[in-house]
């Protein structure tokens, strides 16, 4: 009996044993913080939506920020990681506003314009363990984890990232950042503020119109993985049958060499292992092939707002469920999101909503808790039009639009 993927340790379903004491820390810290710690790095990997082969290294990268020193700027990354553990331990507690309002008053008295690494990454950190935090909290300020993101590429962007022959685990967090401002475009092209919520996402909460939400960023960066780059490409160069170049040969040529683009993307092994079938690796291929197939179904129907049957698509997203069955466990919300709208049967259906609840036994990430909601909201306007097809870019702009704050897909 195949057991999957999901029965061996790999990407997306690590586990961490107990948590040991740090030997050593640069800071002193009190016992309840210092259990926090001890506590973020147990459960980082299920809290945090990274586009990463190893969790585990990644998470090494952020406690090296952690510890690296006694800086202003490394007690931020420390103080972001206890808000965000005592959160994750005891909900929203007047202890959780202490330590972001700590990390937010650091960060703005140890931010200049020559800011410089190792002190630009560790805002970064900061920024993204914040965005995390907020995603989770998902308050009254809901758009604040976008804000923090934008905080986060702005720093990136004026480091002038790109103009670097190499910045080491630096590109590490630049993917990271990317990896969440790829999925925002993706938000930002289907969400519209001041819009009604529907009754069925109970998650939503009004907000004013923040200045990040207009605040220009640069595009994703060459550290990113291919898939992500043309994701974004994607995102931005859809049109609709209203805007007059969607009935042009350019924009036709372009669409066909983006999908012959993506279509040619060839998951491969982790660069420098020395095993490429080992589960990691194999991991990662099926994460990325993932990505890619969603990218592709995509681009397919939002670029025709085409809703209909298509063998090609089904073929696809027969694949995308034997690579999900193979994975055993899968928490990037994306990629689930597309497939499962596919599903058009109930076979289908139950099938995808199996793989969100095993995704939700293992991860804490909010998204998840809301994709199930959308899926059936699109699955109920599906089974209502049974003499004709939605639009498909209408279906996702009225779901996703229905949020009061802008929803996360990463």
């Amino acid at each position: 009996m195949n057991q999957g993927l999901g029965a061996h340790e790999g990407f997306v379903f690590q586990r961490f044993g107990p948590p040991r004491a740090l030997s050593w820390l640069p800071i002193n810290l009190g016992y309840e913080e210092r259990e926090l710690l001890d506590h973020f790095i147990c459960t980082a990997p299920s809290t945090l939506a990274i586009f990463e082969p190893d969790k585990n290294e990644f998470l090494s990268l952020l406690v090296r920020l952690v510890l690296s020193d006694s800086s202003p700027s490394s007690v931020a990354v420390l103080q972001s990681a206890l808000a965000l553990s005592l959160f994750h331990r005891h909900g929203l507690q007047a202890d959780v506003y202490r330590f972001k309002a700590r990390v937010l008053r650091t960060l703005i008295t140890s931010c200049n314009p020559s800011i410089e690494s190792p002190t630009l990454v560790q805002h970064v950190a900061a920024r993204m363990i914040l965005c995390h935090l907020e995603l989770l909290e998902m308050s009254n300020n809901g758009s604040l984890w976008y804000c923090h993101l934008v905080e986060a590429k702005y720093l990136i962007d004026n480091a002038g990232v790109d103009s670097q022959n190499s910045y080491g685990e630096f590109s590490r967090l630049v993917a990271w950042v990317d990896y969440h401002m790829v999925m925002s475009r993706f938000s930002l092209r289907h969400w519209h503020r001041n819009v009604e919520p529907v009754e069925e996402i109970q998650n939503s909460a009004p907000v004013e119109p923040e200045t990040c939400l207009s605040r220009k960023v640069k595009g994703v960066s060459y550290y990113s993985h291919e898939i992500l780059r043309h994701l974004y490409i994607t995102f931005e160069i859809i049109q609709k049958p209203t805007n007059s170049l969607y009935h042009s040969d350019e924009y036709e040529n372009f669409l066909r060499c983006l999908e012959s683009r993506i279509t040619d993307i060839v998951p491969s092994a982790l660069e420098g292992t020395s095993d490429p079938v080992s589960d990691l690796n194999t991991a990662w291929m099926a994460m990325t092939e993932l990505f890619k197939i969603a990218g592709l179904i995509y681009l397919r129907r939002a670029s025709r707002n085409f809703s209909g049957t298509s063998p090609q698509i089904d073929t696809m997203v027969e694949r995308a469920y034997l690579l999900l069955d193979d994975l055993g466990t899968f928490n990037l919300t994306f990629p689930l999101l597309i497939v499962g709208y596919e599903a058009r049967t109930d076979k289908q259906r139950m099938r995808i909503l199996e793989h969100i609840e095993r995704a939700m036994t293992s991860s804490s990430l909010r998204s998840l808790h809301g994709l199930r909601s959308i899926l059936q909201q699109i699955w109920v306007q599906d089974d209502l039009a049974m003499d004709y097809e939605l639009d498909y870019l209408n279906k996702l702009d009225a779901v996703i639009g229905s949020y009061q704050i802008i929803p996360s897909f990463a």
